[in-house]
């Protein structure tokens, strides 16, 4: 039988704040290195289109980030490649020139690890562009070239015309599938695992994780881990992950079903709060305990509209749902522009760019954003401490998060009329925001949100 180890997803991992990155679209810190026919910062965005931005401009706004309490980077790919999305790698072992090459990615990791930042990046092993060498050999040389079993080509060479006779990511001709079945393949992305993490990197997150073969992604788990014991080994999924885990090939996923239960409740409104807290609950208990603490849980990414966009502009309710993630055990996420009201549909119209324009962030939004990243960086049980749902009524609903020492009850109302949770009998409960102390019903506010805190000891 099998001897798996243990899921050991990294420490500082239930400590994150993480901040989303998209780097065409966050700042352009060097117009000198914008590839060519970039467009105007702020223009709408379409598939193709290219804006400028780059790892200086990351760099740059570090101050910025830190300001909202953010102490971990996610970026989207950063290796060579023709798209703005670079999802179709050409090669891994090399930064974009667009995004200000070799030279930039070590002046942003130094700049972010002098500042106590983690930085994890986006590990495409599926598939690759057809920009790539590898598959440009082939394309030239067919059953000839080294590399003609490195792919799944029906034929003599790969061609795209009227359809690929090569396995292709969702059909997509311009990103041929790694074989990942052949074993110079697994050795060569190994190795791009190894290397980035050799200079530093801090983990990876593995794009469309259900198309790699598990025993591949638990080689990927292990690599990561004999190179640096604290890498965090992030999965993509918007499915359930609990055959990952059984696994034990992932600390942790994009917690994509939690966005789910979120969307319903708090944006379409088709869950009421005792619906969501079952639902909760049950993903709760698909995952392991370490998993739970260790996902990465998001109102938004690249791949989905905006949450602002989903609530019809009520960025009353993106806190609701900020404050629930903030609250809740995983690492919260923010993606880049949440935090200022960034709006967006279905992609490209997620992938706006980051308007630097102060007058028109929403700033009440992005004071929220901060208040909550403090609390949790003040309060040790929002990080560490057991959930225990305590309240779902109506549009109400209440957890606490508990230490030896202290407890923490959070509450919120996500219906348009006041409400109330009952305060857990015992102690001198007090909010830790204002000071108020507080006994019997813990009023709300329509789409409003409270915490309480009560020593034990």
């Amino acid at each position: 039988m099998e001897v798996r180890p243990p899921l050991c997803p990294p420490d500082w991992v239930r400590d994150a704040v993480f901040y989303q990155i998209f780097p065409d679209r966050f700042r352009n810190g060097d117009p000198a290195c914008d590839p060519p026919g970039a467009q105007a910062w702020g223009d709408p965005p379409t598939h193709h289109s290219f804006f400028g931005g780059d790892l200086i401009g990351v760099r740059d706004a570090l101050p910025y980030l830190r300001s909202l309490g953010i102490n971990a980077l996610y970026l989207t790919p950063i290796f060579t490649g023709s798209t703005n999305h670079k999802y179709d790698g050409e090669d891994y072992f090399r930064v974009d020139p667009a995004f200000g090459g070799d030279e930039a990615f070590r002046s942003l990791r130094s700049a972010v690890h002098e500042q106590g930042v983690r930085v994890v990046l986006d590990g495409v092993f599926n598939h690759c562009g057809v920009g790539h060498p590898f598959f440009r050999d082939v394309a030239e040389r067919g059953r000839c070239s080294p590399y003609w079993k490195w792919f799944l080509i029906r034929g003599e060479r790969p061609q795209a015309i009227p359809e690929p006779n090569y396995a292709c990511w969702a059909g997509h001709a311009q990103l041929p599938e790694w074989n990942l079945d052949h074993p110079p393949v697994r050795d060569y992305l190994l190795a791009v695992v190894r290397h980035w993490l050799a200079q530093g990197i801090d983990g990876w997150r593995l794009d469309t994780v259900e198309y790699l073969p598990p025993d591949f992604v638990r080689d990927i788990y292990r690599v990561a881990k004999n190179a640096n014991p604290r890498a965090y080994v992030l999965g993509e999924t918007m499915g359930l992950a609990t055959s990952w885990f059984r696994h034990r090939a992932l600390d942790g996923v994009m917690h994509y079903k939690l966005r789910e239960g979120l969307v319903r409740f708090l944006a379409e409104e088709t869950w009421d709060a005792p619906r969501f807290a079952l639902y909760a609950r049950g993903l709760w208990a698909s995952y392991p305990r370490e998993a739970n603490y260790a996902c990465y849980t998001l109102l938004g990414s690249h791949d989905v509209p905006r949450f602002l966009t989903l609530c019809g502009g009520d960025a009353r309710r993106v806190a609701l749902g900020a404050a629930f993630l903030f609250a809740y055990p995983g690492a919260p996420a923010i993606y880049y522009g949440d935090e200022i009201g960034l709006e967006g549909g279905e992609d490209p119209d997620c992938r706006r760019t980051f308007p630097w324009d102060e007058r028109v962030w929403n700033h009440r939004l992005q004071e929220t954003f901060r208040t909550l990243a403090r609390l949790r960086g003040q309060e040790p049980a929002l990080r560490q401490g057991d959930v225990r749902w305590h309240y779902a009524e109506r549009r109400a609903l209440a957890f606490l998060r508990g230490l030896p020492e202290v407890e923490i009850l959070f509450a919120l109302n996500a219906g348009n009329e006041d409400s109330a949770v009952p305060v857990p009998p015992g102690g001198r409960w007090a909010d830790p925001l204002t000071g108020e102390r507080l006994s019997g019903r813990l009023p709300l506010a329509p789409l409003g949100f409270r915490y309480l805190k009560r020593r034990c000891r």
